[in-house]
């Protein structure tokens, strides 16, 4: 009877909760409860027929008990059995109410209510939460969701939706049974609520590339399985909470770029059975705990773009055996690189590029042979390439650039016949390149450049090579033809080596080249003409510096898409085609100087509205600067916004997206100084016509090109005034119109130039006074006013008391000195004109002669006889 009552007071309090809409007990408890109560039920009837058993064993006798006396036992069993089977059924009964109608509009009811709190990026899209309705069921008909068999929610994936809003209105408690949360790649906000620990069953969580902030709640350490943590691509901020560490079930662990900061806890060692970690692109500090090496089943660790430092512990490398992954490039780790990391024999990637590593690399690494990708570079390390990284034959990908490496390159760089990168760039490696080299089939990009290789390039046997370069070597011979054989080169730099020999026709027959580099060299002849390639993708040229010569080459007619032209510094001649204009209409850079070309300047370069850089300087143009040249050059009128100017080239390596690129070199006379500009040429605007014949006033419409930022005409025959609009060109940072025939007073207006740093105005016939203001003031050299007879004001001598220093005063003293010089002029010519008649005519000789004397004859009477 206590059992029955006991359990029936189970049943009632179900029942009640069924009513509410408010079940407490799970179907798991209830089923135990059910079961348990069944065993035990089962066990007293047992106990009961054993009791009976022996009382007949005993009393044999009772056997032959009369029916009246046995019938209300029977009764009793009967009943006692209906009973049991009636409290089982409403005991199941309640347990299915639990599982389906209450637990299943309690899910749904939760996921209704955060659903009416977020909004949809795409207004117009059809929502993909917009089969969550009241009329249905969760389980089979709402989108994401996902049950398990006893019809609670499991699942719930919703990756991409363009959801917008919060996860505060979400009611974790009421899913139980959850598994995985899937919400990555939605719009969320807020901070992600601790209540999130409630989810007993979760054994995945996906927020990933969301907007959420708040920090990684230390609540999640509550959680009892989760296998995978994935919070990565949120502005989440904050420390990495040690509480992570009591999830003894993570295997992974992602919390890339989400703004950590502050150190890595050591207690996340005890993650023993963690194989992938993943906390690049944060802003964390200090050393790695060596507490990890008790991570034994670790496979990838990814800590790359942090601020970390120390040394990097040896054990790891020994206590990893099953760590194929090993990425630390972009941190401050210093010391050697350990040679444990010989017994990470496992290791496929390899990954320690800019850091602070010195010593050497380690023989040992040669024994890594199943090593597919090792990039060292951008570190300090020191010493010989080993010859034992020749074992690497798996290898894909090498990258020692920008060490000190020194020695020579091994030969046993030729048996990694599955390399397809290789980078020794930026090292002091040095003699010859090995042959080989050539055996390197499946190569795709090549850089042995700022080294001290001598010798000649060796040949080249990969038909697939889209990059290489050779640049800022010492290099002899002639142009390698072997590149014209690989019709997939793409990039090709050759620059500042002693090539020379003349260019051959070939080089015109790479139809995918992008961008190529000759300059620095000795090449000599005419730039060849013919070509079976049309040149469509032809983006950047450089041939300065060298020793060529001939006309503008003709074959440039063909590089529809060239953007930078640079042939600066050779021996051609002739004019400028007028086609320049037509046949090049995205021309950004064009640079011309330091040649011979002649002619006026062709008009047709106001064609080019994307040039921002024009270079003609050093050239025998003579006449005036062309009417209408500067109105259409539109690049020029304002500010480049563009940082870089590259190309890239995109290819797969390894499943990975492997890019390869350019970045352009330019000399600019800046600040009367040569600078390279690397890459940022791009944010660079100017004109530089210096050193030529030209003569005329200065433009007025050059002040409408308000992005320059430097100009140089000097060096020229340019007269008359400076253009008084010249400060509306805001961002000059540095203006030279010296040695010319300049005159007038120096505008005011460009005092107003907030950003002129150098400025040169001499040898010119300026005068009046110097304006002054705030940036014109710092600059204080007397010789960039030199030899400009009428300049007073500082930094030259102060303008004297009392004197005009307005241009219309100078003007009316000049014109009054003209005035008595033209007097004396008049009477030097008269008298010469009458001496002069005198002198060639006879007759008016005579005439004057006998004048004078009949003069003085009557003068001489008229005395005599007043005498008389």
């Amino acid at each position: 009877l206590h059992l029955f009552s006991r359990t029936l007071q189970q049943v009632r309090t179900c029942l009640q909760e069924i009513d509410n809409d408010q079940p407490t007990l799970d179907s798991s408890t209830i089923f135990r409860q059910t079961m348990a109560f069944a065993a035990r039920l089962k066990n007293r009837r047992q106990s009961i027929s054993t009791i009976r058993g022996e009382n007949g064993a005993n009393h044999p006798s009772s056997c032959s008990c009369s029916p009246d006396k046995l019938q209300p036992d029977a009764m009793e069993s009967r009943a006692t059995s209906t009973k049991a089977r009636l409290l089982l059924l409403l005991l199941l009964a309640c347990t299915c109410g639990a599982v389906s109608p209450s637990s299943e509009a309690a899910e749904a009811k939760a996921l209704l209510t955060w659903k009416s709190t977020l909004t949809f990026s795409d207004a117009n899209a059809s929502s993909p939460l917009s089969s969550w309705s009241p009329a249905s069921f969760p389980c089979g008909s709402w989108s994401g969701v996902a049950c398990n068999a006893a019809g609670r929610i499991a699942a719930l994936t919703v990756p991409g939706a363009g959801v917008a809003g919060t996860l505060d209105a979400l009611d974790f408690s009421a899913l139980p049974a959850l598994a995985s949360l899937n919400l990555s790649g939605n719009h969320l906000a807020g901070a992600i609520p601790a209540n999130v620990s409630l989810l007993a069953s979760l054994a995945s969580l996906d927020l990933s590339s969301n907007n959420l902030t708040g920090g990684i709640p230390a609540a999640l350490g509550t959680l009892r399985g989760p296998r995978a943590l994935v919070l990565r691509n949120n502005p989440l901020g904050g420390r990495i909470p040690g509480s992570l560490a009591k999830l003894a079930a993570l295997r992974r662990l992602d919390l890339q770029a989400v703004r950590l900061v502050g150190t890595i806890p050591t207690e996340l060692g005890r993650l023993r059975a963690l194989t992938f970690l993943d906390l690049s692109r944060n802003s964390l500090s200090g050393e790695l705990p060596p507490s990890f090496a008790g991570m034994a089943k670790m496979r990838e660790l990814y800590l790359s773009r942090n601020n970390l430092s120390g040394v990097i512990p040896p054990d790891l490398f020994t206590s990893w055996p099953e760590v194929t992954l090993f990425f630390l490039h972009y941190n401050s780790f210093t010391g050697s690189i350990p040679p444990e990391i010989g017994k990470a024999g496992k290791l496929r990637f390899l990954a320690l590029e800019a850091n602070n590593l010195t010593g050497v690399i380690p023989a040992e690494i040669g024994s890594l042979t199943g090593l597919q990708f090792l990039d060292l570079g951008r570190n300090s390390l020191s010493g010989p390439i080993p010859a034992s990284i020749g074992n690497l034959k798996l290898l894909v990908v090498m990258a020692l650039s920008f060490n000190g490496l020194t020695g020579l390159v091994p030969p046993e760089i030729g048996s990694m016949s599955l390399l397809q990168n290789l980078d020794l760039n930026g090292n002091q490696l040095e003699g010859e390149l090995p042959a080989t080299i050539s055996s390197l089939k499946d190569l795709y990009s090549l850089d042995f450049s700022n080294n001290k290789f001598t010798g000649t390039i060796p040949s080249i046997a990969s038909k697939k090579l889209l990059s290489a370069a050779f640049a800022n070597n010492s290099f002899l011979g002639s142009f390698p033809r072997t590149f014209c054989q690989i019709a997939s080169l793409a990039l090709l730099d050759l620059s500042s080596n002693q090539l020379s020999g003349e260019l051959p026709n070939c080089l015109w027959d790479l139809e995918d080249l992008l961008f190529l580099d000759l300059s620095g060299n000795g090449f000599s002849g005419k730039v060849p003409s013919a070509g079976s390639a049309n040149l469509s993708s032809l983006e950047s040229l450089h041939l300065a510096n060298n020793r060529l010569t001939g006309g503008f080459p003709t074959i440039l007619k063909k590089c529809k898409q060239l953007i930078v032209l640079d042939i600066g510094g050779n021996h051609f001649s002739s004019q400028i085609p007028s086609w320049i204009g037509s046949s090049l209409p995205f021309l950004r850079i064009l640079r011309l100087r330091s040649n011979s070309f002649s002619g006026s300047i062709p008009l047709q370069l106001s064609q080019l509205s994307h040039l921002q850089l024009l270079d003609l300087a050093a050239n025998q143009f003579p006449g005036p600067i062309p009417q209408g040249l500067l109105a259409n050059l539109t690049s020029m009128m304002k500010p480049q916004t563009e940082f870089n100017m590259t190309s890239l080239i995109h290819q797969q390596i390894l499943h990975l997206d492997a890019q390869m690129n350019f970045v352009e070199r330019i000399d600019v006379n800046w600040k009367m100084r040569s600078y390279t500009f690397l890459g940022t040429i791009a944010l660079m605007i100017g004109i530089d016509l210096s050193g030529n014949s030209l003569s005329g006033e200065i433009p007025t419409e050059l002040a409408n090109l308000q992005g320059l930022r430097f100009l140089n005409l000097s060096r020229n025959h340019l007269s008359g005034h400076i253009p008084e609009n010249i400060g509306d060109l805001k961002l000059l940072e540095s203006l030279d119109c010296s040695w010319n025939e300049l005159s007038g007073a120096i505008p005011s207006s460009i005092s107003k130039l907030p950003s002129l740093s150098s400025l040169n105005l001499s040898n010119n016939n300026l005068s009046g006074e110097i304006p002054t203001g705030n940036q014109l003031q710092t600059l204080d050299d007397p010789s960039i006013y030199n030899n400009n007879s009428g300049l007073c004001g500082y930094p030259l001598v102060a303008c004297s008391k009392g004197s005009s220093a307005t241009v219309e005063t100078r003007d009316t003293e000049l014109e009054t000195v003209y005035f008595y010089y033209s007097i004396i002029a008049g009477l030097v010519l008269g008298f010469w004109l009458w001496l002069g008649s005198l002198v060639f005519f006879k007759t008016w000789r005579t005439y004057v002669f006998c004048c004078v004397d009949r003069l003085l004859q009557d003068k001489v009477m008229k005395r005599r006889r007043a005498f008389r």
